[in-house]
C-alpha cells in the first residue's frame, strides 16, 4: 500500500516540476513579445506563439488543479464520482488539451499560407491569423461541452486520482482521441509534408548563388517539422495507446497517471521550445538575463561601500 502511495507522491512533484517550467517559460516568451512588440516582434509568427504560449498556461492552470487530488488517497470520501465541480474539472483539463492541440495546427496552417498559399495576400494578414486563433479557442470550448452529452464521459478516475475523460469508457475517450489528436497531427504532418516538399522543389530550380540560403532555410523548415510532430506525438501517444490497449486488455494502474503524464511532458517541451528555437526571441531572452545580471551588479556595488 505505501509504495502504491509513493508512486503517486512521486508523479505528483514531477507534475509540480513541469507545471512550474511550463508556468515560467511560457509567461516569459509572452512577456517577451509584448515588450518588444512594436519594434522587433511583431509578425504573426510571434502572434502565434503567444496564443501558443496562453494555450500553455490555460493547461498549466488546469492541471494546477488536479495536483492536490493526486495526493489524495481516497479523493471518494471527500467528492462523489458525479458531482459537478468533478466534471467541470475534467471538462476544462480535456479543454485545455484541446487548445494545446490546436495551437500545433494553427501553425502549420500559418505556415502553409505563408510557404505555399503567399501569392493570396489576404492569407497573410493578421485579422486571417486572428480568425484561427478565435477558431482555436472556439473549438477547444465547443467540444468538452458536447462530451456532456455523455454521461460517462468524465468522471473521476480511481487510477490516476484525477476528474478526467476516462478511458475506462472506450467510446467516448477513443472518439475524443481521433478528433482532438489523430485528425489534428494527420493534418499537420500533411500540412508540413507539402511544405517541404515544396522547399525542396524551390531549391531544385534555383541558381546555386541561392542555394545554399535555400538550403539552410529547408533544415530550419524540417527542424520546425521535427519539433512540433515530435512534441504532439509525445503528449498524445502515450494515451491513445493506453486507450486501445485498455480496450482488450486491463492496463496497469500506473500507466493511468503515466499517460496523463506525457501530456504534461509535451507542454513542458513545447513551452521551452517556443522560446528557444525562435531565434529572435532567443537573443531577446539571454539580453533580458544579461541586463538583470548587470543591474543585480550594480546595485551590489553601489551597497558595499556603505557596508563597508
Amino acid at each position: 500500500m505505501r509504495d502504491g502511495e509513493d508512486f503517486y507522491i512521486i508523479i505528483s512533484i514531477i507534475f509540480i516540476f513541469l507545471t512550474i517550467i511550463t508556468l515560467i517559460f511560457s509567461s516569459l516568451t509572452i512577456l517577451i513579445i509584448i515588450a518588444n512588440w512594436k519594434f522587433q516582434c511583431r509578425s504573426i509568427t510571434n502572434l502565434l506563439i503567444c496564443n501558443s504560449c496562453t494555450c500553455l498556461l490555460y493547461y498549466a492552470i488546469a492541471t494546477i488543479m488536479k495536483i492536490a487530488f493526486m495526493m489524495i488517497s481516497d479523493l471518494t470520501k471527500y467528492i462523489s464520482l458525479n458531482t459537478t465541480f468533478c466534471q467541470l474539472s475534467a471538462a476544462l483539463y480535456f479543454s485545455a488539451c484541446i487548445s494545446v492541440s490546436l495551437s500545433f495546427l494553427v501553425q502549420a496552417i500559418s505556415r502553409y499560407f505563408i510557404t505555399i498559399l503567399y501569392k493570396y495576400k489576404i492569407l497573410l494578414t493578421f485579422r486571417i491569423n486572428w480568425i484561427l486563433i478565435i477558431s482555436n479557442w472556439m473549438i477547444s470550448f465547443i467540444i468538452p461541452g458536447f462530451m456532456f452529452i455523455s454521461p460517462l464521459a468524465y468522471h473521476y478516475e480511481s487510477e490516476s486520482r484525477m476528474c478526467i475523460l476516462t478511458i475506462k469508457h472506450f467510446s467516448t475517450s477513443f472518439s475524443a482521441m481521433i478528433v482532438i489528436f489523430c485528425i489534428p497531427l494527420c493534418i499537420i504532418i500533411f500540412l508540413y509534408g507539402l511544405i517541404l516538399q515544396q522547399s525542396v522543389h524551390q531549391n531544385q530550380i534555383d541558381s546555386n548563388t541561392f542555394a545554399m540560403l535555400r538550403m539552410k532555410r529547408n533544415l530550419k523548415v524540417f527542424r520546425n517539422i521535427l519539433v512540433s510532430v515530435t512534441i504532439l506525438g509525445i503528449g498524445g501517444t502515450p494515451y491513445f495507446i493506453c486507450d486501445i490497449i485498455n480496450r482488450f486488455i486491463q492496463i496497469p494502474s500506473q500507466l493511468y497517471s503515466l499517460s496523463i503524464l506525457f501530456i504534461s511532458i509535451s507542454t513542458t517541451l513545447n513551452s521551452l521550445a517556443l522560446c528557444f528555437i525562435n531565434k529572435k526571441i532567443r537573443k531577446l531572452f539571454y539580453s533580458t538575463i544579461k541586463c538583470q545580471e548587470r543591474e543585480t551588479r550594480t546595485h551590489i556595488n553601489q551597497i558595499l561601500p556603505i557596508v563597508k
